[in-house]
């Protein structure tokens, strides 16, 4: 075997900063802080059907903002857990973003009449970027590799594939949390991205899907904790 760097190492050293601008712009607060409201506020939130929209769009910024906390955690660690972890940091996190985008839609109808939304979040559902990203991209990561497991599409890719470059088991010591399947992780970004790990296009074309992603997280969270908190200072939240 050539001193080339294999695919899975190309592929986690991408991932240990795709998203790097997000922790950047987030802030670290030195004291706790909390948004609270009283019975009488829930009561009115309750009532309004777009209460239970902002709800589930804050979760969608928890899980992002999850995945990415894993990403930065493990930021210059090379050991293979921490490898595995960068790498699928990405992979759930298209998936999960894919899943923004489809509350974004649904948001549409509610929020027909919300400035705020139809100036900001929903924009992303015309940005052209953001269309080609979710259909070459997060797509497939989330119904073939992410939240669903589909051997018939393993099988496809690995067709494609005419040598394994990287570790099919990778790990440090003999703890079980750091063993990683290196190999099948591959295969996964290459469903993500649409080519094997073999081609010359692999890895600029998973650079840039990295990279649009990214950028789209980035779009998605800010306007959805301003929209987030555009509501809850109309609703009567307090911050203490």
């Amino acid at each position: 075997m050539d001193s080339c760097p294999s695919p899975v190492t190309h592929i986690y050293r991408a991932g240990e900063t795709h998203l790097r601008e997000r922790e950047e712009i987030m802030s670290t607060q030195e004291t706790d802080w909390h948004i609270i409201c009283d019975a009488d506020t829930f009561e009115k939130c309750r009532k309004d059907v777009k209460f239970a929209y902002i709800v589930t769009l804050a979760r969608a910024v928890n899980a992002l903002n999850f995945v990415n906390s894993v990403m930065v955690d493990k930021q210059g660690k090379d050991d293979p857990a921490a490898q595995r972890d960068r790498l699928n940091s990405y992979l759930f996190g298209s998936a999960i973003m894919y899943e923004a985008l489809k509350l974004v839609r649904a948001m549409n109808q509610p929020f027909l009449d919300d400035d705020d939304f139809q100036s900001g979040l929903r924009l992303l559902l015309k940005d052209r970027t953001a269309q080609q990203i979710e259909r070459a991209h997060l797509n497939p990561a989330r119904h073939q590799a992410v939240f669903h497991f589909i051997p018939e599409t393993f099988a496809a890719i690995i067709s494609k594939t005419i040598r394994i470059d990287s570790p099919f088991v990778s790990s440090r010591g003999k703890r079980r949390g750091n063993i990683s399947y290196a190999y099948a992780d591959v295969v996964a970004a290459e469903i993500l991205v649409g080519l094997s790990s073999n081609t010359e296009e692999f890895f600029s074309a998973l650079g840039d899907a990295m990279a649009k992603t990214r950028d789209l997280v980035i779009k998605f969270a800010d306007n959805a904790e301003r929209l987030i908190a555009l509501h809850l200072k109309a609703w009567g939240f307090q911050r203490e």
